[in-house]
């Protein structure tokens, strides 16, 4: 028997989290296309089921599965009603979270502690129980971590925001390290300036006056497309990528480069 496509994912299980817009909705929509089942994973319920009708509607395979991350018990039930409904749980993709923009003159300890636990301990506690599962039924698995090129540049009033999403990499490299002997990868992805925005910063980055400030300063000349994070994300949860594990991929047009 031929071996499948490198980068196959046909009848595989995926959860996306943070899927009910944004980049989430548009990776959840193009592994289906790939031929993946998926979990449309979110914190409201109205927006995933609609993403997820959209990709039946199409032909695709999808259940939309309200959540919240911050919540371990509600991570673990997550992962169990996706293998109730396709049977197995091939790989995650770990998108979900949220934007400030403040000084960090002005940053209260309250939102700092919120940008942890929305944007990195709500990440590890996702990973640590698809790690549990994966682990104790002895197969492997594939987590695509979405990191930002802000983990490691500095940007005005993005302080605790990047320092989450710094330790979003650190988490990646850890996991991968610790699970790679249980054939369990993890790499993350860093988009840079995108043509839609996570949940709180939505219209910031659209001003004519700030659009002006940044493109000059991205090689590419423009914003990327949420499509364009499809491929590396197809090629981390696929057998391409069977030997890859703790990596972070910047797709930000060069921006880190300059």
């Amino acid at each position: 028997m031929a071996a499948a496509p490198l980068f196959d994912l046909k009848d595989r299980a995926y959860i996306v989290t943070g899927a009910g817009r944004g980049i989430g909705a548009e990776l959840a929509a193009g592994l289906a296309e790939a031929g993946a089942c998926v979990a449309v994973a979110g914190r409201t319920a109205a927006d995933c089921e609609a993403v997820a009708a959209g990709i039946v509607k199409t032909g695709g395979r999808a259940i939309g599965v309200p959540f919240d991350a911050r919540d371990e018990a509600q991570c673990a039930a997550l992962i169990a009603e996706t293998e109730r409904a396709f049977g197995r749980l091939d790989g995650a993709v770990v998108n979900h979270g949220i934007g400030l923009h403040r000084d960090a003159l002005d940053t209260t300890r309250d939102e700092f502690a919120g940008m942890l636990d929305g944007n990195l301990t709500s990440y590890f506690l996702m990973c640590r129980e698809l790690g549990r599962r994966w682990v104790a039924a002895g197969k492997p698995g594939a987590i695509v971590l979405m990191s930002s090129n802000a983990s490691f540049l500095a940007y005005d009033e993005l302080a605790a925001y990047g320092v989450a999403k710094a330790g979003v990499d650190q988490l990646c490299r850890q996991l991968a390290a610790e699970w790679a002997r249980y054939d369990i990868r993890v790499n993350a992805i860093g988009p840079g300036y995108m043509t839609a925005s996570m949940k709180g910063i939505e219209s910031i980055y659209d001003a004519p006056e700030v659009k002006a400030r940044i493109l000059p300063r991205i090689p590419a000349g423009r914003y990327g497309a949420l499509r364009e994070l499809l491929g590396a994300t197809v090629y981390f949860l696929s057998d391409a990528a069977g030997y890859t594990t703790g990596q972070y991929l910047a797709i930000d047009g060069g921006y880190s480069l300059v």
